[in-house]
Formats: C-alpha cells, sequence, structure tokens
C-alpha cells in the first residue's frame, strides 16, 4: 500500500510537487505515494479525505505551516504533532466554553505516530486563527497548545474512522499573536518543510 500526502494548499508543498514532477491538481498519484490537496479547514479537508479514503493506505502524512504559540520554537522549525485537538467545536455557557467531548456528544481529542528526529508537540485546531490577545490568553489557559492550524485534527479524526496510522508535520511560520504579517516567513517555513518532505519520501519510506 501507498503513503497519503495531504495538504490543505498546493502554495504549502509545491516544491516537493516540482522535485517528483507532479502538478497543481487536487489528487494525483505517483508510484510510492498520493497527494491530496483539501483546501482550507476542517470541513474541505474532511470531505476530501472522505472521498479518498475509501482506497487503503498504509500511512496517511499530513504536512503544512502553522503558527506557534510557543516563542522557544522559532518561526521555520519543523515540529511534529503529537495529539491535536478540536479547540471550538463546543457550545458557550456565558463565560465558559464545554467542548463536546466535555458535554459528552464526541471526541476532540486524537493522536499520531511520532517521528522521533522533530520535536513532538500538542496542537489545536480552530475555525479562526488566533489574533487577539483574550481568545489567545483564553486558549493557551484550556488547552496549554504549542501550535494551531485549521486542518490537523480532522485530519486525525479521518485516519482513526479509516483506522490508518497517521503522522502530522508542520513547519512554523509565525507566532501566535495579534496579527501582524510583517512578523510571518512563509517562504522560510515552506522551504524548510519542503526539504524535510522531499528527504523523507526519498530516504524512509
Amino acid at each position: 500500500m501507498k503513503v497519503l500526502i495531504v495538504a490543505a494548499t498546493y502554495q504549502e508543498i509545491a516544491p516537493f510537487l516540482a522535485e517528483f514532477e507532479l502538478i497543481d491538481v487536487s489528487f494525483q498519484q505517483h508510484s510510492s505515494f498520493d497527494v491530496l490537496i483539501t483546501g482550507v479547514g476542517m470541513t474541505a479537508t474532511a470531505f476530501a479525505l472522505g472521498k479518498t479514503l475509501h482506497n487503503p493506505y498504509k500511512l496517511i502524512l499530513n504536512v503544512g505551516i502553522a503558527g506557534s504559540f510557543n516563542k522557544d520554537i522559532k518561526i521555520g522549525d519543523l515540529i511534529n504533532v503529537k495529539e491535536d485537538i478540536f479547540a471550538d467545536l463546543g457550545v458557550e455557557e456565558n463565560e465558559n466554553f464545554l467542548s463536546i467531548e466535555e458535554l459528552g456528544f464526541g471526541k476532540t481529542k486524537f493522536e499520531g505516530l511520532e517521528i522521533k528526529d522533530l520535536k513532538q508537540v500538542k496542537g489545536i485546531t480552530v475555525n479562526k486563527v488566533s489574533g487577539s490577545l483574550p481568545t489567545i490568553n483564553y486558549l493557551l489557559k484550556k488547552y496549554n497548545p504549542a501550535i494551531e492550524t485549521m486542518e490537523g485534527a480532522a485530519v486525525f479524526y479521518c485516519a482513526e474512522q479509516a483506522k490508518t496510522p497517521v503522522i502530522q508535520v508542520r513547519s512554523v511560520s509565525n507566532f501566535v499573536e495579534p496579527r501582524n504579517k510583517e512578523n510571518w516567513d512563509i517562504k522560510l517555513a515552506i522551504n524548510n518543510l519542503n526539504l524535510w518532505l522531499i528527504n523523507y519520501l526519498r530516504y524512509k519510506i
């Protein structure tokens, strides 16, 4: 069986696709792996994986960029998301938030496999990228995450439903802070992610 590489956007893995002479389409096949571009967010990710996972895979490898809450993780660093959480799926009760797991309506926490040569962290998955201090402080207090994305937990959820091992690797493009794009370095994050991904596919799969 093959590996399924999952990314939200073409831009995040464009150098990897070029290296293997692949193009910008939502799904494409190589001899040892397939590539799925899902679109941004949990809904697009779950729908795309739902259509694709009728085929069996030996591994799902979710890659992309991420924002970091942890200033000890530098912009451009690669991290392995070992645990991911749906952070805003639930209900508000006045000033409090209860997840669907706390309500007894489902599961919000999922785990993936380790990449031993990368730092393992906890991630959260959000519908709305955090850009205000009240939101950031709330998320840190409730979950103490290292990074946030808009897709990771959805990939973990689909992998669990399909009973398929899953790995999530992210490259940090920015810190989670009041939104300031001048502090971002998406180019560095994408370059570092793709160098790792090319090496991983060539030598470790």
